[in-house]
């Protein structure tokens, strides 16, 4: 008896299995090719997911495998993910590995050398390394410039209080490294970038000279005073004016800079100010004077930082009270008993002022007539004293004992008279 199966069958089902076969695409892997390490040959990459992240490896020309490392990848069945390969010129080029679900994103550069695939760090404005996985929201690409070295770009876009934040952080390759690049990293807020000025205070030319006059300096507290805030991370650029205890915010809606110069417009209420700002330092990142137009008494005026001159060249200090610290205190003082004092400047701004093992913070807020600052204990409490300037070479200092969060000091004894002892001593 003859059965349906026979062999012209079985031949007919090898020949629609082969041609189904055929028109069947293979599962090829994701891959790259370019010359990873820089030897003049080309590479290729392959990725494949892996059991707790994506797999990479790398063969040469002849499909021989090099190296291979598991790149980090978010949790899940299904995983997305992309190979890119970034030029780095004669040393070949980077890989970046990036996988990402709707809750995570993983992106990681990576360098073939020596035939081992080794992680490329992507560090912050501090050093230090970024996670392997963030929250979905920034969108990454390389920038390739000719004759450069490819940099990462990350920009990300958000609604601040402002309106709306566009950050952007630029990574240049520094050999082991992908390092934030602070001249090409920043914000936008509406469109405007935001500068990285040095912070500061800037007060007119009648708070300056009460200032260097060294007497009376209660009196700057009834001039108008300046800051430019920038935030490039909170978007943040506006003006602040403080003027006799009330102060007056404008937000910059324009910008533009020139060499040393900088324009701005800012708004404040019905009026808008009109600012033109002299940049210095070697990144014009110092505003070193602003005239101000448009808002009417008291605001109009030219504001500059405290600082002083010296063989021609300016040092310019963030506050008046840093400029206090280091150019009037410290030094080797002489009291009416002969006993002498030396006050030194310690660490970096805000400065302290330091006299044998006592450390103190200049408070020229605070101080209440006839005092024209406090050295407040750096501890937050206990001994300090109420200063009266009496010009370049003399003071007053009144012994007072400061509470916890009090804002004055209650005194505690004789007014001294301290007198200068030579040429200024001033260590930092």
């Amino acid at each position: 008896m003859r059965q349906d199966g026979g062999p012209g069958l079985i031949a007919l089902l090898h020949v629609f299995l082969a041609l189904h076969l055929a028109a069947t695409p293979s599962a090829a892997l994701p891959s790259v090719s370019a010359d990873l390490d820089g030897d003049g040959a080309t590479e290729t990459a392959t990725a494949s997911a892996a059991r707790g992240g994506i797999r990479v490896e790398v063969r040469d020309a002849r499909g021989r495998r090099i190296a291979d490392a598991v790149a980090p990848a978010p949790p899940g069945d299904v995983v997305p993910f992309t190979l890119t390969t970034a030029p780095i010129g004669s040393s070949g080029a980077l890989l970046e590995v990036a996988a990402s679900t709707d809750a995570s994103e993983c992106l990681s550069v990576w360098r073939l050398r020596d035939r081992t695939l080794a992680r490329v760090p992507i560090q912050d404005a501090s050093g230090r390394a970024l996670p392997d996985c963030e929250a979905p929201g920034w969108t990454w690409r390389w920038e390739t410039e000719p004759g450069k070295p490819s940099e990462l770009v990350r920009e990300r876009s958000e609604q601040v209080g402002a309106g709306t934040l566009v950050t952007r952080e630029a990574f240049a390759f520094a050999g082991f490294s992908l390092d934030r690049v602070a001249a090409r990293s920043g914000g936008e807020i509406n469109g405007i970038p935001i500068p990285a000025w040095h912070r500061e205070r800037l007060f007119t030319r009648s708070a300056l000279e009460i200032l260097y006059a060294r007497f009376g300096l209660a009196a700057m507290r009834y001039e108008p005073e300046l800051s430019i805030e920038t935030d490039a991370a909170k978007g943040v650029f506006e003006l602040r004016f403080r003027s006799d205890g009330n102060e007056l915010v404008a937000p910059v809606d324009a910008y533009a800079a020139s060499g040393g110069q900088a324009t701005l417009a800012a708004r404040a209420g019905d009026s808008t100010a009109h600012v033109v700002l002299r940049l210095s330092g070697a990144s014009r990142d110092v505003p070193l004077e602003a005239r101000v137009e448009g808002l009417g008494a008291p605001y109009d005026q030219l504001y500059a930082p405290a600082g002083s001159w010296r063989g021609g060249a300016r040092q310019v200090y963030s506050t008046a009270a840093d400029e206090v610290a280091s150019e009037q205190l410290a030094g080797l003082w002489s009291s009416q008993n002969g006993a002498q004092t030396p006050f030194t400047v310690d660490g970096e701004p805000p400065y302290r002022i330091r006299s044998g093992d006592s450390l103190y913070t200049v408070d020229l807020a605070a101080a209440a007539a006839p005092a024209d600052l406090l050295l407040r204990p750096a501890a937050g409490s206990g001994a300090g004293w109420a200063v009266t300037l009496r010009g370049p070479n003399a003071m007053d200092r009144v012994p007072c004992r400061f509470e916890a969060d009090a804002a004055t000091c209650v005194a505690d004894g004789p007014v001294d008279t301290l007198r200068r002892i030579g040429a200024r001593v001033n260590v930092r």
